[in-house]
């Protein structure tokens, strides 16, 4: 990568432009016109490439024939018009992508329009360029003329490099070695919206003709182009202060304010989006009108009203259900129904307000008797609103049977769960159809511990086979509800980190009250981070405590809070993105995604990459952090077969933790959602542990196959145990495993159950005929799994030969997922 070292960089004057075919205009030209430039030139500065789940990336991409390629040389896309891979260069990241991945590519000028600020800096013509950049120990804040020290971590030792502030364009902030004694050379590229406004504004000023309008509009320009709106207007208050002769600026001022108010707008309607209605509605009742214009008033007013209105609704119907149940005749039969309108009066509000919808439609009329209306509300209440029905004695005996199956699923020993049991079935409200959807509507089966700061909760999560348990952070969001499904984030730290580090990367510091400000809480996701290491290890070593650690964390976590399990991600740092990208492709059936931020690929990930063929993967490192070269083999495979990955590569930066990633992160989060029963599985396994794939659970695979972590490296010739499954038609499943035992887990979403069901399993027909739903397999699979959203209801096994005396093989303490 070529260093930006040319004399624009090393000049004597003030800031100068680098926007191509940039003149010194005259002041008039900054009028409404120039305002509306500001944007349309942020929006058309680049090639625009649509990949299949909807991002847009913006920059020059070309096609590489992988990851190591050097991207955009001349004449290199015309040589590479069939490689697989798309790179997309913003000059702060290279984004990659599988050219199968993108649906639509369109060319522009790159950098038409576009602002950047050049400040002069005394950078080396030549010097020893730092070629690999290791952990950042320290690094000092920038001073007012944009100058600090960075201490890193190198094989040679920890050294020191003076660098300097060299431009500054809305996306990037290029940050490069400065000319001292014994100069390093380093040009490294830094998201300008990670850098505060002060210091911005201190580095700039120190560089600008403040007797100049056009040097401080450009300003201006820059900070709208990068939409920081808040920073752009105080500044152009700043010049209007001190030049009244561009009065006529204040439209652009007002136009700014509204641009503002656009950006909040969108904030609140996000929050609402997550389930945060009463902060929405906060923020819309104290909306700024001054300078908005009617079309964005209209929305305001449309998404208060329709807040507001939901609200109305909540008291309508809590008031209809006590007058409803007033008019019941029977003691016994009101007193249970009060019970029941008493939690739904409390817990009823604008997010759980579509399980009455049932209710509401057709259950508020005059004509409608009392006790059909209360049965409409509380079965839509505990069943969701599709399985409302107009039975009151059968509505109430669900709600007895939630409370059963709670106390079931909260109930550790087997002797003192046939009781419970034997109530359930007395229940007329008693089936594998209503227990599923109890299951999936009710709260967790498992009180949450008393906060220790405002949503952060600590668990204890106990380990299998007499380990030590595992301590477990778990950040909520605000107005976390119970009765909510809530994406989640399981993140795992990296060496000599903590997980207090990582709820901290995903949620943000805390504010003088305790709460946590960060992007977590504005998507709405709940984040789990486990101690999963040993105090002090150094490395991860691919096995089974660690995956249990992350594993029983997750399931843990799952039995105390909301968590919406299609919408669970891995992720980590360092030591833990090593660890988070092994275990994502060991169990690639629990997760939406994995997010692996400076991890290094090893044994078994890269055997294990088949199973990345379902699982969608966000990589981020830095483009001198030697430690990536490893992920190069199993990069390029993934990019090759066209899987769902993205690697993004940071301009100039090393082994980091990349905080200004994190919306990005979000954005591609938000377009993932785990296929639980897939009409089709293909996986590899090389441990004992690694058995269970969506539907399919094994056991016993043959010893040649199976390599421990402490027999690594596999012998020459090992190859991988693969499964595979597929619905070939209408309940009829084709399976091929070849391990000692294989189980084939069903559930209404796989097959229909009022039908015949055809198995084949390596070619021998395991089943054919009517299979029941068993309440047993049920039950023991919502306690185990703990996935309330997708139960198993019946399995069907295959054994290939005797298991010694004495019992089985026993479950490997990782995966834990069957008695």
């Amino acid at each position: 990568m070529p260093g930006a070292t040319g004399a624009a960089a090393r000049g004597r004057g003030g800031v100068t432009s680098a926007a191509r075919g940039v003149t010194r205009p005259a002041v008039a030209r900054f009028t409404v016109t120039w305002i509306a430039a500001c944007c349309v030139a942020a929006a058309a500065r680049a090639d625009r490439v649509e990949l299949a789940d909807g991002r847009v990336l913006e920059g020059r991409f070309a096609l590489v024939s992988g990851v190591d390629s050097k991207p955009l040389e001349e004449g290199q896309e015309d040589r590479q018009r069939g490689e697989p891979v798309v790179v997309c260069d913003d000059e702060l990241t290279r984004t990659m992508v599988a050219k199968r991945q993108v649906v639509k590519t369109e060319r522009g000028g790159f950098d038409l329009g576009v602002e950047r600020l050049r400040i002069p800096q005394r950078v080396p013509d030549r010097g020893r360029r730092v070629a690999g950049v290791g952990v950042i120990v320290d690094a000092t804040r920038f001073d007012d003329f944009g100058r600090r020290i960075l201490t890193l971590s190198t094989a040679g030792g920890r050294i020191d490099v003076v660098q300097g502030i060299t431009e500054i364009s809305p996306r990037w902030t290029r940050v490069e070695g400065l000319l001292t004694e014994k100069p390093l050379m380093l040009d490294m590229r830094l998201a300008t919206s990670s850098l505060p406004y002060e210091t911005l504004r201190r580095v700039v000023r120190q560089h600008v003709d403040r007797t100049d309008p056009e040097q401080r509009l450009r300003i201006v320009r820059l900070l709208l182009q990068a939409e920081r709106y808040e920073d752009a207007g105080a500044e152009l208050d700043a010049v209007l202060a001190d030049f009244p002769d561009l009065a006529n600026l204040a439209r652009e001022r007002r136009t700014i304010t509204r641009l503002a108010a656009g950006r909040l707008l969108d904030e609140i309607q996000r929050r609402s989006r997550c389930g945060q209605d009463t902060l929405a509605l906060e923020l819309l009742e104290s909306f700024p009108t001054a300078d908005a214009d009617g079309e964005l008033l209209e929305a305001v007013r449309e998404a208060r009203d329709d807040l507001r209105q939901k609200r109305d609704r909540v008291g309508r119907l809590t008031a209809a259900l006590k007058e409803r149940l007033a008019r019941l005749e029977a003691d016994d039969v009101r007193a249970e129904a009060g019970a029941a309108v008493a939690e739904i009066t409390r817990d009823l509000s604008t997010v759980t307000l579509p399980r009455l919808a049932t209710c509401e439609r057709i259950g508020l009329d005059a004509a409608v008797p009392a006790d059909r209306t209360l049965a409409l509300a509380i079965s839509g209440w505990l069943l969701g609103p599709t399985a409302a029905g107009d039975n009151l004695k059968t509505a109430l005996s669900a709600g007895r049977l939630r409370d059963l199956l709670r106390e079931h699923l909260r109930t550790p020993d087997p002797a003192a769960r046939e009781p419970l049991l034997g109530r359930m079935r007395a229940e007329e409200a008693f089936d594998p159809a209503t227990l599923a959807a109890l299951a999936a509507q009710m709260r967790p089966p498992l009180d949450p511990p008393e906060p220790i700061s405002p949503g952060l909760h600590e668990l204890t999560v106990p380990a299998a086979d007499g380990a030590e348990s595992v301590r477990c952070l778990v950040q909520l969001p605000p107005e976390y509800d119970p009765l909510r499904r809530h994406p989640a984030v399981v993140t795992l730290h990296a060496a000599w980190n903590t997980p207090l580090n990582q709820i901290e990367w995903w949620a943000g510091q805390p504010n003088a009250a305790g709460q946590r400000q960060g992007q977590a809480g504005r998507q709405g996701t709940i984040v789990i981070a486990p101690a999963w290491t040993r105090p002090g290890q150094p490395a991860y070593e691919y096995g089974a405590r660690e995956h249990a650690a992350v594993l029983a964390s997750l399931r843990e976590a799952g039995r105390r809070f909301a968590i919406d399990t299609d919408r669970v991600f891995l992720s980590g740092h360092s030591l833990g993105g090593d660890a988070a990208w092994d275990i994502a492709l060991a169990h690639p059936d629990l997760w939406a995604g994995l997010v692996a931020i400076a991890p290094g690929a090893g044994r078994y990930v890269t055997h294990y990459w088949p199973n990345a063929r379902s699982l969608p993967v966000y990589v981020v490192g830095g483009e001198l952090d030697g430690g990536l070269k490893k992920n190069v083999t199993d990069l390029d495979r993934y990019f090759f077969k066209g899987f769902d990955v993205t690697y993004v590569e940071y301009r100039g930066r090393g082994h980091e933790h990349f905080g200004e990633e994190i919306q990005r992160i979000f954005d591609w989060m938000g377009r993932k959602q785990r296929t639980f029963f897939p009409r089709s599985i293909e996986a590899v396994t090389l441990r004992p542990w690694d058995r269970f794939f969506w539907w399919i659970e094994l056991e016993g695979a043959p010893p040649r196959t199976v390599v421990p972590p402490a027999q690594w490296p596999p012998p020459p010739g090992t190859r991988p145990f693969g499964l595979d499954g597929k619905l070939t038609g209408p309940n009829t499943i084709v399976a091929h495993c070849g391990a000692d035992r294989t189980r084939i887990w069903l559930a209404p979403e796989l097959v229909d159950f009022a039908r015949p069901v055809s198995v084949t399993l390596d070619g021998q027909k395991l089943h054919r005929g009517p299979i029941a739903a068993d309440v047993g397999v049920l039950l023991d699979d919502l306690r185990l799994r703990g996935d309330r959203q997708h139960p198993f209801w019946a399995v069907i096994e295959s054994t290939r030969r005797k298991e010694p005396e004495g019992g089985g093989r026993g479950r490997p303490p990782a995966e834990g997922r069957r008695p």
